[in-house]
């Protein structure tokens, strides 16, 4: 092996240095990672404790690797081997001895500019614990073991009693803080604020030699929302990471896509791991009762995130209690049920990805990765890390995939919720909808299974309402995103949230209850795979698409037309964008099936039963619904809704100015199940409700 070495400035400051502590990466260190080859360097930078740079180091290193662990109070080890050197061996003289802290960077050079310096990534900042000398014939090599500054903690201890009273009400992170400060620590990165609630909620005493470390573990997981340790520079930090809440989790700092075809991506594997034995989603802890009061806290969290597939609705209730004398207010309670639903409800789904190296990941970050089977993104938290730090190495990264607790909508949206569970329950918002969907298209729910309705406080508005189904059990989640209906008129059997009658609550649940219904009696399995714009457009028709008609500008009605004929072709060939103009196109399509089918009840009731014979995973129904039959069937059928499209009657209807009827199914242009217009009011008569669900067993999430 050759090894050229290069004369350092040693005093100087490496050029482009990238911490990791940085809030957003400069684009051009996210390119040199993204070259097809790296030429790299590896460079240690020895300081005193002043940060005064004694040595650089350049050349030298033959190998090494740096380890990180979220878990671990000390974050960051290494092993580094490089080439002997006498002026390196340990002694009062040489820079390997105490009082001496270790920079390493990883340098990749960029070979887009020039001259061509290298962007400096820093590895972390190391004190030396062990160096050993490996001197023969074959190999001849000092070998260095290093970890972070926490290391200088361990096995040290109290040398007085320490005592944070309850009375002092001292924040918890301000507390964690005093005890590495108190201690002679003068370096510090971010420390976090602590909430208005979060202080030492105890009597918290320490006797002399209890070790330090000890003491940061109890003071830091007294709230389960914060890490503390050494940064990248060296620095004491606390951090909040309560990853709970979707819109508190930061962005990606890297996304991984091993299905990107453009050769950017860094992913060389993918494994990913569910452990089902343990998951639970519901978690009661209960701690110390006071023996003045009698009171006994506790705090309940459950996990409600429609998008995870163990929540409360995908898997049914699986709670866990858990006992912890040391808690003595609710809120550590709900604290710990966190955190604790995090580990029964996060951990069980695990990610290990081997990378080209991405030098300024740390513990804790959020990526991106595409699952390249699903081709579904997630956000996931890194826990450990490993990286190699010779040429051709690889960066094993450990993550866990992100899910979300959503939280309890509390007093103030109580009375809210109490008028939607009204309309509900009374005003027939879920069950008239059903009705409807049975009486005109033949299909309902069993009325065997749950539908879960949560109320969602997180939510930014747009999305009024949402289904889910999972492919692991028959109970569905229905999410009402509440500030959508913070203008509700209470006073309304209809649900008027003050915008369009086209968002009127009635209207849009049913929309949203043909889902359950299809979901419930197609099935999961089968209705996966079928075509948005049928389940979309078919849930429009319900209620009449007239008023999302008429709220798409254009230059004139025939451009208008023209256009949305257009979208319909292309929807029917799988282009599906989730703008208004696709749900008006897709209700489109969805009248001409109905025309097709011969513009009555029996032969539309005839294409929804003969959609129950297809097979799971089929992808194309329209040949089945229209009772098409012959190899092309699906291309005849796509030719005919598109030939009806351009003819079809429902155009006088749409474009009139004094016709009320929404357009809808029931209405009098179409089936006419009344023998009036149904307007915006009356497309669901609310005095005619007499059930929550004729269909479902509905659960209130709370």
């Amino acid at each position: 092996m050759s090894i050229e070495f290069e004369k350092q400035n040693y005093n100087a400051i490496l050029p482009n240095i990238v911490t990791g502590e940085e809030d957003n990466i400069s684009g051009r260190a996210a390119s040199v990672l993204r070259q097809p080859i790296r030429n790299l360097q590896t460079t240690i930078q020895i300081l005193d404790d002043n940060g005064d740079i004694l040595d650089t180091i350049t050349g030298k290193v033959i190998s090494g690797t740096i380890s990180y662990d979220a878990t671990s109070l000390i974050r960051r080890t290494g092993q580094l081997t490089m080439v002997v050197d006498e002026n390196y061996m340990p002694s009062p003289k040489s820079m390997m001895w105490f009082g001496k802290k270790f920079r390493v960077y990883q340098g990749v050079v960029d070979m887009s500019n020039y001259p061509r310096e290298a962007v400096n990534f820093l590895l972390g900042t190391f004190w030396l614990d062990t160096h050993t000398l490996d001197f023969n014939k074959e190999n001849r090599t000092i070998t260095l073991d290093l970890s972070d500054k926490m290391t200088r903690w361990d096995g040290v201890g109290l040398e007085t009693k320490l005592k944070y009273g309850v009375k002092e009400k001292i924040p918890i992170t301000e507390a964690i803080k005093n005890i590495v400060e108190d201690r002679g620590e003068t370096d510090f990165g971010y420390i976090a604020k602590s909430l208005d609630n979060e202080v030492v909620p105890y009597d918290y005493e320490k006797q002399p030699g209890t070790q330090i470390t000890d003491i940061l573990e109890d003071l830091r997981d007294m709230y389960m929302s914060y890490i503390c340790g050494y940064d990248a520079l060296g620095r004491f930090e606390i951090k909040r990471v309560d990853w709970q809440k979707e819109n508190e989790v930061p962005d990606p700092r890297w996304e991984f896509d091993s299905t990107r075809t453009d050769r950017a991506d860094l992913t060389l594997s993918f494994t990913e791991t569910y452990d089902l034995k343990d998951v639970k989603n519901r978690i009661m802890v209960v701690g110390s009762t006071s023996v003045k009061t009698g009171f006994t806290p506790q705090g309940v969290i459950q996990l409600n995130d429609q998008n995870s597939p163990y929540s409360i609705g995908a898997i049914g209730t699986r709670t866990k209690v858990i006992t912890n004398t040391d808690l003595v207010n609710d809120i550590q309670c709900v604290s710990q049920a966190s955190f604790e639903l995090w580990k029964a409800s996060n951990l069980q789904e695990t990610a290990t990805i081997e990378v080209a190296p991405v030098y300024f990941l740390k513990p804790n970050d959020i990526i991106s990765i595409t699952n390249p089977v699903t081709k579904q993104i997630a956000k996931y938290e890194i826990t450990k890390m490993s990286l190699d730090l010779s040429v051709e190495g690889t960066m094993s990264i450990d993550c866990r995939k992100l899910y979300f607790v959503k939280p309890s909508y509390g007093e103030w949206g109580s009375p809210l919720v109490n008028a939607i569970k009204k309309g509900i329950n009374q005003y027939g918002w879920l069950s008239l909808g059903e009705k409807r969907i049975k009486d005109c298209y033949g299909i309902s729910g069993d009325g065997k299974n749950t539908l879960f309705v949560q109320f969602d406080v997180e939510g930014e508005g747009g999305t009024q309402a949402s289904t889910t189904a999972y492919d692991t059990t028959r109970n569905q989640n229905l999410l009402l995103d509440l500030s959508d209906y913070e203008h509700l008129d209470f006073k309304s059997m209809s649900g008027d949230v003050g915008r369009s009658k086209a968002d009127y609550a009635d209207r849009v649940l049913a929309h949203e209850m043909f889902h359950a219904v299809c979901n419930d009696y197609y099935g999961y399995f089968k209705l996966v795979n079928w075509p948005t714009y049928w389940k979309e457009g078919f849930a429009e028709l319900i209620h009449g698409g007239k008023e999302r008609y008429l709220s798409i500008g254009g230059e004139s009605l025939d451009k208008k037309r023209e256009a949305l004929i257009e979208r319909c072709q292309n929807q029917l060939n799988g282009r599906w964008e989730s703008t208004s103009e696709d749900y008006v196109s897709a209700y489109l399509i969805a009248c001409a099936i109905y025309y097709l089918l011969g513009a009555n009840k029996k032969g539309l009731q005839d294409g929804f039963q003969r959609l129950a014979d297809l097979p799971n995973g089929e992808a194309y129904i329209l040949w089945k619904m229209l009772g098409i039959s012959g190899e092309d069937g699906e291309s005849q059928a796509q030719k005919l809704v598109m030939e009806k499209i351009k003819t079809m009657p429902i155009w006088q209807y749409l474009n009139s100015d004094t016709d009320v009827d929404t357009c809808s199914v029931g209405g009098n242009h179409m089936l006419n199940i009344y023998g009036v217009p149904l307007n915006a009011d009356d497309v669901f008569n609310n005095q005619e409700a007499m059930t929550d669900s004729i269909g479902f067993k509905i659960s209130y999430v709370e």
